[in-house]
C-alpha cells in the first residue's frame, strides 16, 4: 500500500515540476523575443490587400491558383519564417522572404482539386516576425 501511495505522490510531483518548468521556458522565450524587437528599434507590420478570395466553380481535377499581395507597413524588415498550407493539395510560392519597409510582394496559392468535391476552403498560414506573427490567406472553390 505504501508503495502505491509513494508512486502516486511521485507522479503528481513530476507533473507539477513539468508544469512549472514549462511556464518558465515560455517566459524566457517571450523575454528574448521582446529584446529582439527593441534591439531592432522598429517593428514589421504585414498588411494584405485581401486575405480571402472565392474562385467560383471548377471541374474535378482542375488546378487553380490565386496570387495574394501583401506589404510591410512597418519600419523594420519583415521576415517570412514559414508558410504552412493546410492540405497536401495546396502549394505555395512566395516571391521574396525578406521584405523591406514599404515593399510589396506576392504569395501564390495553388490548389489541385483532384480527389476533392463540393465547396472547399484552403488556407495557408504565414509565420513571420510581424506584430501579428501568424496570418493566413484562404481560397474558396466549388469542385464539380
Amino acid at each position: 500500500m505504501n508503495y502505491r501511495v509513494f508512486s502516486v505522490f511521485l507522479l503528481f510531483y513530476f507533473t507539477f515540476v513539468l508544469l512549472i518548468s514549462c511556464g518558465k521556458t515560455v517566459e524566457k522565450e517571450s523575454a528574448k523575443e521582446a529584446d529582439c524587437v527593441t534591439e531592432e528599434s522598429g517593428v514589421a507590420i504585414i498588411e494584405f490587400i485581401e486575405d480571402f478570395v472565392d474562385l467560383g466553380t471548377i471541374s474535378h481535377g482542375e488546378v487553380v491558383s490565386y496570387t495574394f499581395s501583401f506589404s510591410n507597413r512597418g519600419n523594420a524588415a519583415l521576415v517570412i519564417k514559414d508558410l504552412i498550407p493546410d492540405c497536401g493539395c495546396t502549394d505555395v510560392q512566395l516571391s521574396k522572404k525578406v521584405i523591406t519597409p514599404g515593399e510589396k510582394v506576392t504569395l501564390e496559392v495553388i490548389f489541385n482539386s483532384r480527389g476533392w468535391h463540393g465547396s472547399q476552403y484552403k488556407s495557408v498560414s504565414i509565420i513571420s516576425n510581424a506584430t501579428t506573427p501568424t496570418r493566413s490567406v484562404t481560397i474558396k472553390v466549388n469542385v464539380v
